[in-house]
């Protein structure tokens, strides 16, 4: 053991604080700037050693240092922003042999999105595929230092660890603290100062050739419009909790295992809107359970963790899947947008709103809508109640309730109609916020009958579609049952196939020559 780690035990054990090797390292492996910074006159040693445990000194992961990151190949549900990585790779790659040179590298990128949505790890994973070093800043960290003099030195000694390690990606967390310099609190002047010693080290005088900064931030309308200039930081790129397909993915990679079909689907269904950290953790509380079982870790770990999840009744099921099966021929049948995919779901949720079900319709990027459009918009809504209604001769009090229930969707969108585009009985148009349309509704009896009508109305057309295409109705539901999940392509060949007309030979006429 060298003198340097004694001394470091010696020193923890002077003032009372647990010696543990995490907190070993972090002393031997700070610069004596940062623990003078640390361990001020006025602060209490434990203090002290719990601000450089919260931000630890900034350090470079090579490649072959970090197998355990994965790669850009790795990562799900980032869309674009992994485009852009993988061509700041093969950039990188270039500039290193000497192909071209760095003015031709784009070198700042801002990356928005809510906490845990994989930020720092996609810094990782760019550095990686990069085959740079990483080298992690963070705002917070640096104001830590106290006043705008060290909070500058902080700051710049962040830039010049990258330069010095040239060519590498130097990740700045919560870029977004800097605020904007138009901000009048009374501690305008420190930030003022902060933002331009940033502007400075991120395209001034000292150019940072070599250095990628690649900054995040949960909130980017809260930054300095000069940060984000062509030049310095120039693309945003706003990453999104992941879907279901980025989330399967994202377990696949922690656990490297397949779920059965019935555990993807309760993975699928109780993780919606979970982050990537999210379902981290929830694969470390499994790992977790299954070590204290001493059992092998497998699936039924994962769904252990889930909130428990109840398999619906087959009656409730058959019920969804005609709802469901209703609004995609309603949409077919009217045109409405691109019918991309229908599905129910065999669990209930807790907590997931009692969402067993739903149709994804892919719409045009640009529409100028008629009141034909919202029309028919009603009639797809309504397609749900309407094939319940058929089927059963009622409808269930799910189409009602939540915000986004069906009848709820549907008096808002009739209200909007009525009172607030022009497109109903005058052209006089109110506020078209929700609670002014509600206020007129409950205000106005004439209203209230004028937005019954067009639902009634668009009602009606769903259940003669529904009517027209029962056949149809029925083979979907009895597919969506049995495999919970139909694309538009099939479902628009199920409609098509039912809409052409069979012709009995027996009821040929005879030729005349017979």
């Amino acid at each position: 053991m060298s003198p340097m780690r004694r001394q470091a035990e010696a020193a923890l054990r002077r003032f009372g604080i647990p010696v543990s090797e995490r907190d070993v390292e972090i002393l031997l492996s700070e610069t004596w700037s940062r623990l003078h910074q640390a361990f001020q006159t006025r602060r209490q040693p434990a203090s002290a050693m719990e601000r450089l445990r919260q931000y630890p000194r900034a350090s470079t992961i090579a490649v072959n240092k970090d197998p355990e990151g994965p790669s850009l190949d790795e990562m799900h549900g980032f869309g674009a922003l992994l485009k852009w990585g993988h061509d700041l790779a093969i950039d990188l790659a270039d500039y290193k042999a000497e192909r071209i040179q760095w003015e031709e590298v784009d070198a700042g990128v801002l990356i928005s999105g809510p906490p845990g949505s994989g930020k720092t790890m996609f810094a990782g994973a760019l550095a990686k595929t990069c085959d740079v070093p990483l080298i992690y800043g963070s705002v917070s960290a640096w104001q830590m230092a106290g006043s705008l003099d060290d909070h500058l030195k902080a700051m710049r000694a962040s830039f010049d660890e990258a330069k010095a390690q040239a060519p590498a990606i130097l990740f700045i967390d919560e870029v977004d603290t800097f605020g904007d310099r138009s901000a009048t609190d009374r501690n305008r002047g420190y930030m003022r100062g902060a933002i331009a010693g940033f502007l400075e080290l991120l395209d001034g005088f000292k150019r940072r050739k070599g250095v990628v900064v690649v900054s995040a931030c949960n909130n980017p309308d809260h930054l300095d419009p000069a940060i984000r200039r062509s030049g310095r930081l120039g693309q945003h790129f706003e990453v999104t909790l992941p879907d279901e397909n980025a989330r399967r993915s994202i377990l696949k990679y922690h656990i490297g295992i397949d779920l059965d079909p019935n555990q993807a689907e309760q993975f699928t269904l109780a993780t919606e809107g979970y982050s990537g950290a999210d379902i981290g953790q929830l694969v470390r509380f499994a790992k977790r359970t299954a070590r204290r079982r001493k059992a092998s870790f497998g699936g039924a770990h994962i769904v252990g963790e889930l909130p428990p999840a109840p398999e619906l009744p087959a009656d409730y099921l058959h019920s969804v899947a005609v709802h469901e099966a209703g609004h995609a021929i309603v949409a077919v049948e009217l045109g409405f947008g691109e019918l991309v995919s229908v599905k129910i779901a065999r669990y209930a949720i807790p907590g997931n709103g009692n969402q067993v079900g739903g149709a994804t319709y892919a719409m045009p990027p640009h529409m100028r809508r008629t009141r034909a459009a919202y029309l028919d918009d009603i009639a797809v809504t309504l397609g749900g109640i309407a094939a319940e209604t058929v089927v059963f001769e009622a409808f269930f009090d799910g189409a009602a309730g939540s915000h986004n229930a069906d009848l709820n969707s549907v008096t808002r969108t009739a209200t909007l109609l009525e009172a607030a585009l022009g497109m109903g009985h005058t052209l006089v148009v109110a506020d078209n916020a929700p609670s002014r349309l509600e206020a007129l509704r409950a205000s106005d009896p004439g209203l209230r009958k004028r937005v019954h009508d067009v639902i009634a109305n668009e009602f009606e057309r769903a259940k003669e579609i529904i009517r027209g295409r029962r056949s149809a109705l029925d083979e979907i539901a009895g597919r969506l049952i049995e495999a919970r999940s139909l694309s538009g392509d099939e479902v628009r060949e199920i409609v098509e196939r039912h809409r052409r007309p069979t012709v009995s030979l027996a009821k040929l006429p005879r030729s005349m020559g017979a």
